[in-house]
């Protein structure tokens, strides 16, 4: 039996650092993904799901030029689908065409032949409504002129960044399922729908000028309704015409991509800020299991880097997509502007946490005494002077500890006041100069200076006089 255990006993301690390795590399893959996810959480709460900093990131596309003659290019669409210009036109041509041949009728004493029947419609005849498109074309440019001095208008540049803001409050809350305050954004079984009838009926009423003969008399209600089918009917009934059921009303997305969206903010909602505190858990824990804690926050740094590589990598590639949903090149142009700006903000927490992983494997190599430092030392005083390998930088640091410390917070306070309090420059020198008073007070309590006694260290028992017994 005593045989049996000490020869099973070695074999069992020689697996045991083979398996922690094993789980430890585990740890590191994990965790990697848990910081990459936590981190596209807090992107999402903090602009996607958060409609105060949406509209502060997405502010540099709505002042932009490209996203006004977009606007108007598709408010003057409306416009034109709403008045009906072609039909309306051809009937009032036709009417002429038909009042004319009967007064040429009643008081020509036209005898019977060719042109007798083709003023009674015997045969076919060119008639006005064939000019119809000459009478059109100016109309449609003064109409498009119109529009865009309504896009244009101080009154409009107010108006429009409070209906992007509330398209996306509303679908925010169609996501989590809370529809009372936002009726200009509905779903359909197809997909998510703003209405815009409201502006469309700003840009009809500018448009009625100058065309009393063709509309005839057109009184547009000063207040249009928020709901598509009220204003619908409203404008119907003020136009005199059936007005089409999507007249006014701009898809957002797609029901399958709305879905997937309602899922994402339940799952944030829910497990979002449970997930970064189980990603600070994950990583003292792989620090923890690894067999040497410097490499495993070396090879955790490396995992991190890697994963912000690739996961910036797919955002790139997902600006294709984005554009190649616009119609035009207005439009295109628009949907850049705001893919950047978007994804600027997730930009700005990867580089943070790219920075931060940077850093982390950086010292820990250092920290490791490689080959190659120990040769560049050796060959060169000064890099094993500045790397602290003949102990003078520590002892330097030592002496001037204090006035070090001071330093830094100053250098930190003036960072974050020169950079406008941004959150990442804060976040990053918060973690940098807690990182440099650590390594100070490190340093000072390693380097043995006079006067002053190391953590591990314990005062000497005093001995007692010569003859005296011990006590």
């Amino acid at each position: 039996m005593t045989q049996h255990s000490t020869t099973e006993q070695p074999v069992r301690s020689s697996r045991a650092p083979v398996v922690r390795r094993w789980v430890a590399g585990a740890m590191v893959v994990i965790t990697t993904l848990l910081v990459v996810a936590s981190s596209l959480v807090v992107w999402a709460h903090r602009t996607v799901l958060d409609t105060d900093r949406f509209m502060d990131t997405v502010g540099p596309a709505l002042d932009d030029p490209a996203f006004a003659d977009a606007l108007a290019d598709r408010v003057s669409d409306e416009v034109l689908l709403a008045l009906d210009l072609d039909a309306r036109v051809s009937d009032r041509l036709a009417q002429l065409d038909t009042a004319l041949v009967a007064a040429l009728v009643a008081r020509g004493d036209l005898a019977p032949g060719p042109l007798l029947d083709a003023l009674s419609g015997d045969v076919d005849r060119p008639t006005l409504a064939a000019i119809t498109p000459l009478i059109v074309e100016p109309l449609e440019e003064r109409i498009d002129a119109a529009v865009e001095r309504v896009v244009t208008s101080d009154a409009v540049a107010d108006r429009v960044p409070d209906l992007v803001e509330r398209a996306h409050s509303g679908v925010v809350a169609l996501a989590r399922a809370d529809v009372e305050d936002h009726p200009n954004v509905y779903l359909t079984d197809d997909a998510v729908m703003l209405n815009t009838l409201p502006l469309v009926a700003d840009a009809v009423r500018e448009s009625l000028g100058g065309l009393e003969d063709v509309l005839g008399d057109v009184t547009l209600p000063d207040a249009v309704s928020e709901r598509a089918p009220e204003a619908r009917a409203q404008l119907s009934e003020a136009l005199g015409v059936e007005l089409p059921e999507g007249i006014g009303q701009v898809q957002l997305m797609d029901r399958a991509t709305f879905d997937g969206l309602q899922d994402a903010v339940t799952t944030a909602d829910r497990v979002g800020w449970l997930l970064v505190v189980l990603t600070l858990v994950a990583v003292v824990a792989t620090l923890w299991i690894s067999p040497d804690r410097r490499r495993g926050a070396v090879q955790l740094g490396i995992g991190v880097l890697v994963g912000v590589v690739i996961v910036t990598a797919l955002i790139s590639r997902l600006r294709g997509v984005v554009v190649d949903v616009a119609r035009t090149p207005d439009g295109e142009r628009v949907a850049t502007v705001l893919f950047e700006s978007v994804a600027g903000d997730v930009h700005e927490i990867f580089w943070l946490v790219a920075v931060v992983a940077a850093v982390t494997v950086v010292v820990g190599a250092l920290l490791g005494r490689p080959r190659w430092l120990v040769d560049a030392g050796r060959r060169w005083p000064w890099v094993g002077t500045v790397t602290g390998q003949d102990g003078r930088l520590g002892r330097w640091v030592a002496a001037h500890a204090d006035v070090l410390r001071l330093a830094v917070l100053a250098v930190a306070v003036l960072v974050v006041v020169a950079t406008g309090f941004l959150w990442v420059v804060m976040v990053l020198t918060v973690l940098l100069a807690a990182a440099a008073l650590w390594a100070i007070t490190v340093t000072r309590r390693s380097a043995g200076l006079p006067g002053e006694r190391r953590g591990s260290e314990r005062p000497p028992a005093e001995q007692p006089p010569a003859g005296q017994p011990r006590g």
